[in-house]
């Protein structure tokens, strides 16, 4: 992408978050399952604010309560059945709706708290309680707990995890100026600290929380959990096969392991959550596992060497279940494959939030190396196998810095290659969610581009939205194979209610699946992302009326290879509203290029936008749209053209221009050989171009009959003498009273001499 682009897009960007409803906190950030909780919901453009949009059920919006046009109140009622952890949510308005943002909700009852920066004066807090807190600039915030020798005392934070800042939060459990235990980071909650101990004594037990790096803002708000409740660090096995019932050991906790039956859903679920669970007390945040449509099985020690491999007569595809224990620990499974399968071998251990940073390898019988890898998948390790022969194989998996210990689980699912296609929206600026919901005017369209990444599967989509908002429709072509992205157009009825909805995309011809996966705390280095989560749902709001909609008049003509067309776009207004409209096109097909934004000016209703065609642009009547967004006086609103078609096509003519040479101040003939491909009526307009300073060429007429055309090129006895490589001819065709324009015949060359008699007095 050009520098001018990419300002063009971040100016487009800037413009959008200044209209749309955007969230700055939310709080509490989180509630107790069972509860009703009021939230305050700061940000800007809030002052008609419609609801909350969960992506996740367990809650209702008893009311909503406006502030002013940056703040209201959401009195929430939380589920008992409402699940543990974190949920994503976004505000939605009558405008618009917000980016994603996300609360947690927990077992325990909330307190906030207090001022407490100083260990003399901690804040008492009764166990198994959340606290609500923000850390600032060089503040500890300390809390106090009473505690029974033998009792298990259990401290873990959600900071980072909010998605509200960069805040990396450091947690300590001392007694009577002892620190018993620190933690800042652990590869369960990432960059959010966790200690679980035995209390050596009765007595008072001081929790300090704090930034890291001693650092903190007014954003970084944190959810402290303290009391008696388990929070294992890994489980086992890490996953289990749909539809059944999985016995479980959960390890880590100080108590000891924690035994546990599972019932899995249906549905293969890639971060199923596992909840410990003692004594009446769960944990307040879950364990990950996989659940996978494929038997387990786990690793029988010894199976630390090729020969000990753990071996299994069950057929492909299998998840292999193991931990690696000890330093320098290895662990073997054995399975049998046919030749020419294709099979994905994948690791999963840091993507189930364990510390394994896994090399897999693949052997053959004779405990050959075939294939290895480390971190092909993130941390994790994945490769693609082609089996060679029929036969015995054995992978086998470590980890990378040859540690080991009883957390280090881990998952090895190989399965044969399969179709599959991943449908989202792409980023169109990176790191942000920029347009990454669809906001519908009533009376209007809003235009969206769908990405789909195949696998194994080489066919066109046809997308299917479906679940929309009353009102409202979606149209697309079908995504050709030959391109991975999409545009479509969603539009909505002028009686559409003003709504929202989390809608599905899928595709016909396959069961796609939609998910978005956003960056929610990002920073230094190279805007790393810190925090993210992922969802699966499309936010689409009907929005009220914009004060201006806009039309594509449709082409009449093909856009042709090395060719060019002026797109005309016409505005309608709304009685009143006179403001400036940026047009674009909201995607270009294989081979095509645009200007990236055209401003339409107050006082015009029409403006073009230059299309070009390069020589391979894919040939195909394909249908794209063009965007608009304008200030309204709330702000800018962005508005979809109807899909319309863009004919790629042939040109019409191709050709060579001979070789020429003269003499400056001499005229010459050029000629220019045609080859006509396709048929036109009429004569068509043809000039020489590139020519050099001071050297001109009358332009000619031809008809689809001529097999060359003569220009006169006149030269002047200060044209720049030499050869020049830089000729081709612009061909114009008029037809349906429209031009097709075509630059043929490039490449051309006309030698330019001096005087033969200044030459020889040289």
């Amino acid at each position: 992408m050009s520098l001018r682009a990419s300002v063009l897009l971040l100016s487009l960007a800037t413009a959008l978050r200044a209209a749309s409803p955007q969230l700055s906190a939310i709080n509490p950030p989180g509630a107790q399952r069972g509860a009703e909780v009021e939230l305050t919901i700061t940000g800007k453009q809030l002052g008609d604010a419609k609801g909350l949009l969960f992506y996740s059920p367990g809650f209702e919006v008893a009311a909503l309560v406006p502030v002013d046009d940056g703040k209201f109140k959401a009195k929430l009622k939380v589920a008992n059945d409402c699940a543990l952890g974190e949920h994503a949510l976004r505000v939605w308005t009558a405008t618009g709706v917000s980016e994603l943002s996300t609360i947690y909700v927990g077992p325990f009852p909330s307190v906030e708290a207090k001022e407490n920066h100083d260990p003399a004066h901690a804040q008492p807090i009764a166990l198994n309680t959340t606290v609500n807190g923000v850390i600032k600039e060089e503040e500890i915030d300390y809390f106090s707990v009473e505690a029974k020798r033998g009792q298990r005392i259990t401290a873990e934070v959600e900071g980072m995890r909010l998605g509200r800042a960069l805040f990396d939060p450091w947690l300590s459990i001392s007694k009577g100026g002892r620190t018993l235990a620190t933690n800042d980071d652990n590869a369960l909650f990432l960059q959010d600290p966790l200690i679980s101990l035995i209390a050596p004594e009765d007595g008072v037990y001081l929790i300090a929380v704090r930034e890291s790096a001693w650092g903190g803002t007014d954003k970084c708000a944190y959810r402290l959990h303290v009391g008696t409740f388990p929070q294992p660090l890994a489980v086992y096995p890490a996953g289990g096969q749909t539809g059944g019932e999985l016995a479980v050991k959960f390890i880590g906790d100080p108590v000891g392991e924690i035994a546990k039956k599972l019932i899995l859903p249906p549905q293969a679920n890639e971060n199923f959550p596992a909840f410990a669970e003692q004594d009446g007390l769960i944990a307040p945040a879950a364990n990950i596992i996989r659940v996978s449509p494929f038997p387990n099985v786990l690793e029988s020690e010894p199976n630390d060497a090729f020969k000990q491999a753990t071996g299994t007569d069950k057929p492909l595809p299998l998840a292999f279940n193991g931990i690696v224990g000890t330093r320098d620990d290895v662990d073997f499974f054995k399975f049998a494959a046919k030749k020419d399968q294709q099979l994905d071998v994948n690791v999963y251990a840091r993507r189930l939030r364990s510390p394994l940073d896994s090399v897999l390898a693949i052997f053959d019988a004779n405990g050959k190396q075939l294939a290895s890898n480390d971190d092909s998948a993130g941390p994790d390790s994945y490769l693609r196998f082609k089996v060679p022969a029929d036969g015995e194989y054995a992978v086998s998996v470590r980890d990378q810095l040859g540690r080991g210990r009883p957390a280090f689980v881990y998952r090895i699912e190989i399965t044969p290659a399969a179709p599959d296609v991943a449908l989202t929206i792409p980023e169109i600026v990176k790191d942000s969610q920029e347009r990454q919901s669809v906001v519908v005017p009533r009376g209007n369209r809003y235009g969206a581009l769908i990405r789909a990444k195949r696998s194994e599967f080489g066919g066109s989509l046809t997308l299917d939205p479906h679940d929309l908002p009353a009102g409202v429709g979606a149209a697309a072509d079908a995504m050709s194979e030959r391109v991975d992205t999409l545009p479509v157009v969603f539009e909505a009825r002028a009686d559409a209610p003003v709504a929202a909805a989390l809608c599905d995309v899928s595709a016909k011809e396959i069961a796609a699946h939609f998910g978005q996966h956003v960056e929610l705390v990002i920073g230094q280095p190279n805007n790393a992302p810190y925090y993210s989560t992922d969802v699966t749902k499309l936010p689409v709001v009907v929005a009220e009326a914009a004060p201006f909609k806009i039309e594509v008049m449709q082409p009449k003509v093909p856009l042709v290879q090395n060719g060019a067309m002026d797109l005309r776009v016409v505005v309608t207004r709304a009685d009143g509203f006179n403001a400036p409209v940026n047009i674009s096109m909201l995607w270009n097909p294989p081979g095509v290029g645009s200007q990236p934004a055209i401003t339409i000016p107050a006082d015009k209703n029409e403006a073009t936008i230059p299309l070009s065609a390069n020589d391979n642009a894919a040939l195909h009547k394909w249908k794209t749209a063009v965007v608009a967004s304008a200030d309204t006086g709330k702000g800018a609103v962005w508005v979809s053209s109807q899909l319309f078609d863009m004919e790629i096509a042939k040109p019409f003519v191709t050709a060579q221009i001979e070789r020429a040479n003269t003499e400056q101040g001499q005229s010459t003939t050029l000629v220019c050989k045609l080859t006509q491909n396709a048929m036109f009526d009429g004569k068509a307009k043809i000039e020489l171009l590139g020519l050099p300073n001071k050297v001109s060429a009358q332009a000619m007429e031809i008809t689809s009959a001529d097999n060359e055309v003569r220009f006169n090129v006149a030269t002047d006895p200060a044209s720049p003498a030499g050869q020049h490589k830089g000729l081709f001819c612009k061909l114009t065709i008029l037809q349906n009273g429209e031009p097709i324009v075509s630059n043929i015949a490039q490449g051309g060359v006309l030698r330019i001499d001096k005087p033969a008699k200044e030459v020889a007095a040289k």
